[in-house]
């Protein structure tokens, strides 16, 4: 179960992040906890996203040693998440941390879930490539800038 809960604790923790997917990990944010921790379905009505971020700080302070800073980080390892975890099953109340660290393996195998992605359409860009919603001057080739009032319309109206 271990092997299992560190594979996605990894998976989690690259999502989204600048590693380039080939690096290696640095840590979990709070942000990846939490969306470990709804799309996993540990998630309840006493185990709020509040409640996430108290057990992401609290287990980053936990070993602030090995962080950054003195008072936590900003990113946990797979030590501090099993104790972020045995928080998240304290809050629950009737759940064991193990149970939980199962459930995550068994609903976290696949991945992080990629929601809201502004997908590009598999024909021409609306305004940019249909010619006859444009107008006179971007027809023409868009504005120029005239030297010296030749060409110049306005200019030559003043004289």
């Amino acid at each position: 179960m271990s092997e299992g809960v560190r594979a996605v604790f990894e998976t989690y923790a690259k999502f989204g992040g600048d590693s380039g997917g080939g690096g290696p990990t640095i840590g979990m944010t709070s942000r990846n906890f939490v969306k470990l921790a709804k799309e996993t379905g540990i998630v309840d009505k006493k185990l709020t996203q509040t409640v996430l971020d108290l057990s992401f700080t609290k287990a980053a302070r936990a070993q602030a040693g090995q962080m950054d800073t003195s008072w936590g980080g900003k990113r946990i390892n797979f030590e501090q998440f099993c104790i972020a975890i045995g928080h998240c099953a304290e809050a629950r109340g009737g759940v064991t941390p193990e149970a939980l660290l199962e459930k995550i393996a068994q609903a976290g195998a696949g991945g992080p879930k990629v929601t809201n992605v502004t997908q590009a359409g598999g024909g021409a860009a609306k305004f940019y490539d249909d010619k006859s919603g444009w107008t006179k001057t971007a027809k023409a080739g868009g504005p120029t800038k005239v030297d010296g009032g030749a060409g110049d319309n306005w200019s030559k109206s003043l004289n």
